[in-house]
C-alpha cells in the first residue's frame, strides 16, 4: 500500500496527462478520418478534444509546480545566493500558495454557479460544471504540491543551520 501511494505521489500528473493526451490524439485522429474519408464530420469529438486539452493544461501546471519548473521571475533570484535564495524561493512558494487558494475557492464557486444554472456544452451537452471542475481540482493539486515544496524548503533551511528536525539531521 505504501508503494502504491508513493507511486501516485510521484507519477499522478504524468499518468493523467499522458492518458488524456492519448485520448485527445485518438479523438482528433477519429475526427480527421470521419471528416475526410467518411465525409461525416463529428462535432462531439472536436468539443471533447478541446475540453481534454484544457484539462491537460491544468494537470501540467500541477506537474510544473511539483518539478519546480513553473514560470516565475528568475531575475531577482539570480542575484541571490545560498540561504537568501532559499528564503526568497520559500516566500515565492507561499505567495503562490495564497494565489492557488483563491483560485481553488473561486473555481468551486464558478462550478457551483454553472451547476445551479444547468449550463451545458453546445455540441455534446456535457454539464459545464463538470468541465470547469478541473479548476479547483488542479489548483487543489497545486496546493498539495506547494505544501510539499514548502516543507522541503523549510527542512533545507533548518538543516543548513545544523539544527535537528524530529530528532535527526536531514
Amino acid at each position: 500500500m505504501k508503494y502504491f501511494i508513493k507511486k501516485i505521489d510521484d507519477k499522478f500528473e504524468e499518468y493523467m496527462t499522458a492518458f488524456l493526451l492519448a485520448v485527445m490524439c485518438f479523438l482528433i485522429f477519429f475526427q480527421v478520418v470521419s471528416r475526410f474519408l467518411l465525409n461525416a464530420p463529428l462535432a462531439w469529438s472536436e468539443e471533447t478534444a478541446r475540453y481534454i486539452f484544457i484539462w491537460i493544461i491544468y494537470f501540467s501546471a500541477s506537474l510544473a509546480v511539483k518539478k519546480r519548473e513553473h514560470i516565475r521571475v528568475e531575475v531577482g533570484l539570480m542575484l541571490l545566493k545560498g540561504k537568501a535564495r532559499k528564503i526568497a524561493e520559500l516566500i515565492s512558494d507561499i505567495l503562490f500558495l495564497v494565489f492557488a487558494c483563491f483560485l481553488t475557492k473561486d473555481g468551486l464557486f464558478l462550478a457551483g454557479k454553472l451547476a445551479e444554472h444547468r449550463q451545458y456544452s453546445p455540441a455534446v451537452g456535457y454539464p459545464m460544471h463538470v468541465v470547469y471542475m478541473v479548476i479547483p481540482l488542479a489548483y487543489g493539486m497545486i496546493i498539495f504540491r506547494l505544501f510539499q515544496n514548502i516543507s522541503k524548503d523549510i527542512r533545507s533551511l533548518l538543516t543548513e543551520k545544523g539544527e535537528k528536525v524530529r530528532g535527526e539531521i536531514l
